[in-house]
């Protein structure tokens, strides 16, 4: 499909390579990455697209196949276009690139992805990523992997304008298929850890709740506020840098000194962080008995504590767990999205149909449903 399409818009696929990066779900540690703590999320079969090649015209031409748009600039308007929001995220990896490296050469440009946009499956970064991989391959730049990650995630921060964490890049560049990739967000050292789930007889399924947010959003951004509030006030009292220094004594004490929301704010932080490496731990071991336990945890403390779920997301957990999923929880940003399950592969297709059946009798439309593989992370095709 790529090849007829590019074909299509440029004329001649001749030159043209092509780069994909995975989206992402994240297995356990929620809003834990801009904090410096511990996150495991998995990447998954479905990918952004980026083709490239060069060309003479003096200017970039940037085709998407989402949005069905020609988009054409040069180095004199690399500037933040409101009106064409999925432009802004290559123009960002450029920016970024260009601060590393100097300009580069003018280049066509086919774009395309599979992963649902908004549905807290990390499209973005995923773009991102294959933007910036593609381009130091395809220009021979010797802008090493982790370098790639952390440009991708200065891009959406500094030019999108949309405060993420480091994870999602990460995960779209190392992530390896049968492995979830536990990442230290303070050191950035990362680890693949053995997630095989067809030798437990499970499938990866995350369901949308087709309510769509942007993390861009007020709600992410007033819990990244809070964070930086309650570490404030805790530096009067502790010698921390974030709120993954806290050890047990130190969390004793932000309990008693501060205000509500922002103690429940750093339960959440805190006791996720444990979370995450207890599931490493037991994952390790090959030892999944508590996985659940540790999966349900956290989306409660995601709905009291951290207060980013909403009645779409409470429902998707507890009707899953009520058909029999292994596992449950919302994954992602929150304010919508998606929960993250794993489910037994003999029941799927009868959990599929109670889950969508259950979903749409109370809010009237049905939820999305993906029935994912783990992958690897970008790389050339």
């Amino acid at each position: 499909m790529l090849n007829e399409n590019i074909e299509k818009i440029f004329g001649n696929i001749k030159g043209f390579r092509t780069f994909r990066a995975p989206g992402r779900v994240n297995l356990i540690g929620e809003h834990t990455d801009y904090h410096y703590g511990f996150v495991l999320p998995v990447s998954i079969d479905r990918f952004f697209y980026f083709c490239i090649k060069e060309n003479n015209l003096n200017k970039f031409r940037i085709y998407s196949e989402n949005f069905k748009e020609l988009y054409e600039f040069d180095y004199d308007s690399l500037k933040y276009n409101p009106e064409k929001l999925w432009v802004n995220y290559l123009k960002g990896v450029i920016n970024e690139i260009i601060k590393l490296k100097g300009k580069i050469p003018y280049f066509d440009a086919f774009l395309y992805g599979d992963i649902p946009m908004g549905s807290g499956l990390s499209s973005s970064a995923a773009y991102e990523v294959a933007v910036a991989f593609g381009i130091n391959t395809y220009f021979d730049l010797g802008i090493d992997k982790k370098e790639i990650a952390k440009l991708s995630q200065r891009a959406e921060n500094n030019f999108v304008g949309a405060p993420c964490g480091i994870m999602d890049q990460f995960i779209a560049t190392f992530g390896k298929e049968n492995t979830a990739l536990f990442i230290d967000t303070l050191t950035l050292d990362f680890e693949n850890v053995p997630f095989d789930l067809n030798k437990r007889n499970l499938k990866l399924v995350v369901v949308d709740t087709k309510i769509k947010h942007s993390i861009a959003g007020e709600g992410y951004s007033t819990r990244r506020r809070e964070g930086e509030e309650a570490l404030k006030i805790l530096r009067k009292y502790l010698p921390i840098n974030s709120l993954r220094d806290l050890n047990d004594e130190g969390f004793k004490i932000s309990q008693e000194v501060l205000p509500s929301p922002l103690k429940e704010r750093v339960a959440h932080v805190y006791n996720e962080n444990k979370r995450v490496i207890a599931f490493v731990n037991d994952l390790k071991k090959d030892n999944w008995e508590n996985l659940p336990k540790y999966m349900l945890d956290s989306h409660l403390s995601l709905k009291y504590l951290y207060e980013v779920t909403c009645e779409e997301l409470d429902f998707l957990v507890e009707k899953a767990l009520e058909y029999g999923a292994f596992s449950s929880r919302m994954t992602g940003g929150g304010f919508g999205g998606s929960t993250v399950n794993l489910v037994h592969q003999d029941i799927l297709d009868t959990w599929s149909e109670n889950i969508s059946k259950s979903y749409r009798e109370k809010f009237g439309f049905d939820p999305g449903i993906l029935i994912l593989n783990t992958s690897d992370g970008v790389r050339e095709i």
